[in-house]
């Protein structure tokens, strides 16, 4: 009898224990399911799924496992990449022009200030930059090649500084520029037919600068250019033809060169023409009957040429005589 009861006994302990044992076993660390098994949920499980993740309380920091929280360098995704490709033009002009010795620096290449807050730069609503200005603000050096990368360029404005080199043809990518006025600077080489490109472009300053060669034909394709300034650099060649095709052209300023051969009977076409500016240069031949058309011409320089014949009468009382200057050239009967 007593053994029977110890046996019973036995028997139940070992049916407590297998049961026991798996509840035992994962408390103590077992085995987890492997990945490929559907285990059926338990409590630690679904106390971990509660209170198993780096969570932050009150009062405490966040656990070791936390997931870490961007850092102030980390720079923000760019919308295609456009406002980044801007940033990195903008910081590729700071670097070959001694942007640290400008004038006016404020912000520039500051990691937290948004473009528009760079001196002298205006963005538009997606971030991309649409002026760049530092009239006389000393900057330095040659304009780099990035530049033709400023895509929404409208208005690029640099005159009056000490720019030196050649002026980078990648400016005629920029398709939407209306305004680019370089003048009195230290520029030179040729001026890059490539400027010819930009459809949208109404001035374009070039003057007081030490630029050579010839002009290039491809301006007269700037159908809405309104002011073009070549005077006061060392420009050789004629007078190319096809600026007489700009229509909209109201300034034309060519003094102070180099210039050859007879001024073209073309400029006598260009209706809106309130300014023509050719002395000093070494022009030749008569001047066209064609330019006495210009009837809404108030300035008109011709001295210090080698010009023969006479000023086309239909220009006397036309001009104001603060920006007439004509040299020895008579009016025709």
């Amino acid at each position: 009898m007593t053994s029977t009861g110890t046996t019973r006994r036995l028997a139940l302990l070992g049916i407590i224990l297998a049961l026991a044992l798996p509840a035992l076993l994962m408390a103590c660390g077992g085995d987890e399911p492997d990945a490929g098994e559907q285990a059926e949920p338990t409590r630690q499980g679904i106390l971990d799924g509660i209170i198993g993740q780096p969570t932050t309380m009150p009062g405490n920091g966040p656990t070791a496992t936390a997931e870490p929280r961007p850092t102030a360098t980390t720079a923000p995704p760019a919308a295609s990449g456009s406002a980044k490709t801007d940033r990195e033009a903008l910081v590729a002009f700071y670097n070959a022009t001694d942007g640290e010795n400008w004038n006016y620096d404020r912000n520039w290449l500051r990691r937290t200030a948004p473009l528009d807050e760079w001196y002298g730069v205006a963005t538009n609503d997606n971030g991309r930059v649409t002026e760049l200005d530092l009239f006389d603000n000393w900057v330095n050096g040659e304009i780099p090649p990035e530049l033709g990368g400023l895509a929404n360029l409208v208005k690029l404005r640099l005159s009056g500084n000490r720019l030196s080199g050649e002026i980078p043809p990648e400016l005629g990518n920029l398709a939407n520029l209306g305004s680019l006025s370089l003048g009195d600077n230290q520029l030179s080489g040729e001026i890059p037919p490539e400027l010819g490109s930009p459809a949208n472009l109404v001035k374009l300053d070039l003057g007081d600068n030490q630029l050579s060669g010839e002009i290039p034909p491809e301006l007269g394709s700037l159908a809405n250019l309104e002011y073009l300034e070549l005077g006061l650099n060392e420009l050789s060649g004629e007078i190319p033809p096809e600026l007489g095709g700009l229509a909209n052209l109201e300034w034309l300023g060519l003094s102070s060169n180099r210039l050859t051969g007879e001024i073209p009977p073309e400029l006598g076409g260009l209706a809106n023409l309130k300014r023509l500016y050719l002395s000093k240069n070494d022009l030749s031949g008569e001047i066209p009957p064609e330019l006495g058309g210009l009837a809404n011409l108030e300035g008109l320089r011709f001295s210090a040429n080698q010009l023969s014949g006479c000023v086309p009468s239909s220009l006397q009382g036309q001009l104001f005589d603060i920006f007439s200057d004509l040299g020895d050239q008579p009016f025709c009967p």
